[in-house]
């Protein structure tokens, strides 16, 4: 009887193989699976999805012609004056007309140029290398084109005297242009202030009689008469020339 019982045991094992080996195989191909995602299909009545629109940048082009702003008053000229010199270089009061305004070096912001002073013992600083504004003689500065722009030689030093009349153009900034108070670049022009002074523009320059012979323009122009000589002061796009047709 001992020699039966594990002998039994070996059958009940195999009987019980048996049958959960077939309730496996049993089971529907469905539940052994792995369960896929679901697809979906987009039929063309489908709403489309929205895209969120894609923004360009457009480039706002700058105006060529801006409006001038109001006539400059002798207060607003003085306190250019003071903003850019303190109290070194004042308005002339005794030239009339004493200051003007327009666009001088063709960025399309309103400039202002003014007949100035040295104030007293004022001439050391004016004539500082380091000072914030740049000190120059326009008789001496080569016209674009010429032979003597072409050989590039080193600008003549220049010393500004008691007895000088200086012309001091204040180059705007922005919309408000010399009104600025950051409008401080400034140019100080030895020999700069002369007689009959006015304000010429580019196109009425470019238009007019002989203009084949002026030099290129960038800007507005001082038309004036400087040591019995006509002729115009304008920008070369680095300083200020003195052009004249006379001889």
């Amino acid at each position: 009887m001992l020699g039966q019982r594990p002998a039994q045991s070996v059958l009940s094992a195999v009987i019980l193989a048996i049958v959960l080996l077939s309730l496996a195989c049993g089971k529907p191909a469905d539940e052994t699976k792995t369960p896929q995602p679901e697809t979906h299909v987009v039929s063309s009545s489908s709403p489309t999805p929205l895209t969120p629109p894609i923004l360009q940048a457009t480039a706002t082009p700058i105006e060529a012609n801006r409006p001038p702003g109001p006539p400059p008053r002798p207060d607003e000229v003085r306190d250019a004056m003071v903003r850019v010199f303190d109290k070194t270089v004042s308005l002339d009061e005794h030239h009339l007309p004493g200051f003007f305004v327009g666009d001088f070096n063709g960025d399309g912001w309103q400039d202002l140029a003014v007949v100035g002073r040295p104030s007293e013992n004022s001439l050391p600083e004016i004539n500082n290398e380091v000072a914030n504004w740049t000190l120059e003689d326009p008789r001496d500065v080569p016209i674009p084109g010429t032979k003597a722009a072409e050989q590039g030689l080193p600008p003549k030093p220049v010393r500004a005297e008691k007895s000088d009349s200086l012309l001091a153009i204040i180059h705007g900034v922005g919309t408000l242009g010399w009104r600025n108070h950051e409008a401080r670049q400034t140019f100080v022009l030895k020999n700069g202030a002369g007689s009959n002074m006015m304000v010429l523009t580019r196109t009425k320059l470019r238009t007019g009689a002989g203009n084949a012979q002026l030099p290129p323009l960038r800007g507005d122009a001082i038309s004036q008469t400087l040591g019995g000589r006509s002729g115009i002061l304008f920008w070369t796009g680095a300083k200020y020339a003195w052009y004249s047709p006379e001889k």
